[in-house]
């Protein structure tokens, strides 16, 4: 029990709406009261959390979490991590920041960290499509035995919806690319694939946020900055991903 402004605080007292305001309005004295006595709601955890923090020594990613009412599981979402190591110094986020990725799902197989080392984004040059027309049509077509060549395929609302990242059989599997001629690069690269022909059209809005957080999300929580970015044409003689993709701003980002 505490008491604040003359009130009794328990874990069982309801909070009238007065209540919460005079919380609100008091932020400074009220929130660290109630978080250090353990009786804060979940909604005044919230308000009270920031939206990253360094890592402290001592600290784990368990006792990160009761501090600021969180569950391991969306630290290591959010922050990309594939498994609970933390280090004295090191940034981590409290709040989801890639609204439009699948993290359940991209961080649902075991990471081979030391094998990744670029990031090598594509266009499909063709109008339409999503990873399951492309994984057939790399199968049947051209007879790749693991199918879609690319871990990952950014949609453009022709069959599947403008920006969703689809997550490839690829990157489930931690296994090599088929997307460049370089058995070497498709080795170590992750190959994303955005639906579209840059020649003649520009990538969507929603396609250039999901492409831009999903490298960020890779380069910058998954790999600690380790990913270079490229595209295609960047390391084979070709067109890909077009000329109206914007490279420069990618290099400005992710360079």
């Amino acid at each position: 029990m505490i008491s604040v402004n003359g009130i009794m605080w328990t874990e069982d007292r309801r909070w009238s709406h007065t209540e919460l305001k005079m919380a609100l309005m008091n932020r400074r004295f009220f929130i660290p009261a109630a978080i250090a006595s353990g009786l804060a709601p979940a909604w005044l955890l919230a308000a009270a959390r920031p939206e990253r923090v360094q890592v402290l020594r001592g600290d784990t990613l368990t006792r990160i979490s009761r501090r600021h009412g969180l569950s391991v599981t969306e630290l290591r979402l959010w922050n990309g991590l594939t498994s609970d190591l933390i280090q004295v110094g090191q940034e981590i986020w409290l709040k989801p920041r890639y609204t439009q990725l699948p993290l359940a799902k991209i961080t649902q197989p075991r990471i081979k960290a030391g094998r990744w080392k670029n990031i090598i984004t594509h266009h499909s040059a063709t109008p339409n499509g999503s990873a399951a027309i492309f994984d057939e049509y790399h199968r049947v077509a051209q007879g790749r035995e693991h199918g879609l060549a690319y871990h990952f395929v950014i949609g453009n609302g022709t069959n599947s919806p403008d920006g969703k990242v689809e997550v490839g059989g690829r990157w489930l599997k931690q296994a090599n690319g088929g997307h460049v001629r370089s058995a070497e690069y498709n080795s170590c690269s992750i190959g994303i694939c955005l639906v579209g022909n840059f020649e003649k059209t520009q990538p969507s809005t929603k396609q250039i946020k999901s492409l831009i957080e999903l490298s960020d999300y890779l380069k910058h929580r998954m790999f600690r900055g380790r990913l270079k970015f490229f595209v295609h044409k960047e390391l084979e003689k070709t067109l890909c991903p077009g000329r109206h993709f914007p490279l420069t701003r990618f290099h400005q980002l992710f360079s």
